[in-house]
């Protein structure tokens, strides 16, 4: 068996040299003739997979380490009779984590102030879910938008989208869709935006598409008011440079960019190769787990909740440095500078990898309420 695979997809050598001759490529460079005789490729967001790639090869399976499938021509996919798997779900954690450090980021910057404020979460499957979870357990309240799953007579209560844009912070995580009884290419046009009150908090980590990034720019041109934190964008990784100056926070497409996200994405695809091939899992015991890291808080003088909570978060993910290297690039962001930020951050963690040690906070810091949360969103916390 031939396997080709883009070189960046985690554990691949581990969990595949074993099952036949394994291929690895830089992904933005597999090209038809690499893949003439494989019968597997695993790809990632950066390698479009259809006719024009594996035409008259003798691939039969194709899997992607990432939740989306935009790159990945399915019609014809199904038609060829290629089976094809994905890793939807595996980086939801990863994004509602970087949606929380964006507005801690915003707290701290006294840019946003969550007191008697609520969030609307448009795109309610595996990383809307999760982002509810979290915020309710933070007791910030949120109103969901989502007509696929309302349809569904779900227990949740869903808006309009038009109600969905009146609330004071909102986050898309829809899919990309140009077609159906609800696309969501340009969801947010120049017209939506525009009604988008001053002070509004608009992230996207869902995809660039979903908002009219050319109707973007000229609205943040005008000064609006509007906060807007962009990781994913329109036509990256050859991204705007004019809407990146323009933005609050902005980062190339790494929302879902963690150490364990990308484990649980390889796990998914290794697991759907051996289903598919009728193969045995040749893999010892792989139930060990790395040790937690020790996250060190130091001492401050402040006492309000929100903003100790904020300093802790910023802390386990910084989104201001990754948007300072991004910023910091060439006048034209490229595929190069997107992928030497992906390098340089690609041992990020999330928050299960920290025990916070606060030994320098206070008493009157250490509140059980704000120790309860930092648990809720998976720390662990030393003994106080």
């Amino acid at each position: 068996m031939k396997i080709v695979a883009d070189a960046n997809i985690v554990d691949v050598s581990a969990l595949y040299e074993t099952h036949g001759e394994l291929k690895l490529l830089a992904g933005r460079e597999i090209g038809p003739d690499d893949v003439r005789d494989a019968d597997a490729l695993l790809v990632r967001s950066i390698t479009k997979v259809g006719a024009s790639l594996i035409e008259g090869s003798k691939v039969r399976f194709v899997a992607t380490a990432t939740s989306g499938t935009d790159h990945l021509d399915l019609e014809y996919l199904r038609a060829a009779g290629i089976a094809v798997a994905d890793a939807a779900g595996s980086n939801a954690n990863a994004v509602v984590e970087y949606v929380l450090a964006s507005l801690a980021q915003l707290v701290l910057a006294n840019e946003l102030d969550l007191k008697n404020k609520h969030v609307a979460i448009i795109g309610f499957g595996h990383v809307g879910r999760r982002l509810y979870q979290s915020l309710s357990s933070l007791n910030i309240p949120c109103v969901l938008c989502d007509p696929f799953v309302a349809a569904q007579n779900t227990k949740e209560k869903f808006c309009s989208l038009d109600e969905a844009l009146t609330a004071p912070i909102i986050t898309l995580h829809t899919p990309f869709s140009k077609e159906g009884p609800h696309p969501t290419f340009h969801m947010l046009d120049a017209q939506r935006l525009s009604k988008l009150a001053p002070g509004t908090v608009l992230i996207n980590a869902a995809r660039g598409e979903v908002v009219d990034n050319a109707a973007l720019t000229k609205q943040l041109a005008r000064d609006s008011g509007l906060i807007t934190v962009l990781d994913c964008w329109e036509r990256e990784p050859s991204i705007s440079a004019d809407l990146l100056r323009l933005v609050r926070i902005g980062t190339p497409h790494i929302a879902g960019y963690s150490v364990e996200a990308k484990r649980s994405a390889s796990e998914r695809n290794y697991q759907s190769f051996l289903q598919h091939f009728e193969l045995p899992d040749a893999r010892g015991n792989t139930g060990q787990q790395a040790a937690q890291s020790l996250l060190v808080l130091p001492e401050l003088s402040e006492t309000d909740p929100h903003k100790l909570l904020a300093h802790v978060l910023s802390k386990a993910c910084d989104v201001v440095d990754i948007d300072g290297q991004l910023r910091a690039g060439q006048a034209k962001p490229d595929a190069a500078l997107f992928d030497a930020i992906r390098k340089r951050i690609s041992q990020r963690r999330e928050f299960s990898h920290y025990t916070l040690d606060l030994d320098a906070w206070g008493a009157e810091q250490k509140k059980p309420a704000l120790l309860a949360q930092l648990r809720a969103l998976g720390f662990s916390v030393m003994p106080v």
